[in-house]
């Protein structure tokens, strides 16, 4: 599986509606969540290796009405509280 996060700027006021369809029109999305600064949402999207995410994101994600731009980013390696010792 790989794992990316995506931030989401939108269109005044349409924050929690693109939110909600963001989860209902994209396969892999895991959380999506409403953050403050410059970008409106981070939404969490887990696909299996080898799968084209930059289909994913423009055929899918784009698609979604009141998205202005997203940024993606890879999230190559997950660290694990329950792997560290002291």
């Amino acid at each position: 599986m790989q794992t990316f996060f995506i931030s989401v700027s939108c269109e005044r006021g349409q924050t929690y509606t693109v939110g909600r369809e963001i989860l209902k029109a994209v396969p892999g999305v895991r959380e999506v969540s409403a953050i403050s600064g410059k970008w409106d949402l981070l939404v969490k999207l887990v696909i299996e290796e080898g799968f084209d995410v930059g289909q994913l994101v423009n055929e899918k994600l784009a698609a979604v009405p009141g998205i202005r731009r997203t940024k993606t980013q890879v999230a190559y390696f997950v660290y694990n509280p329950d792997d560290v010792f002291f």
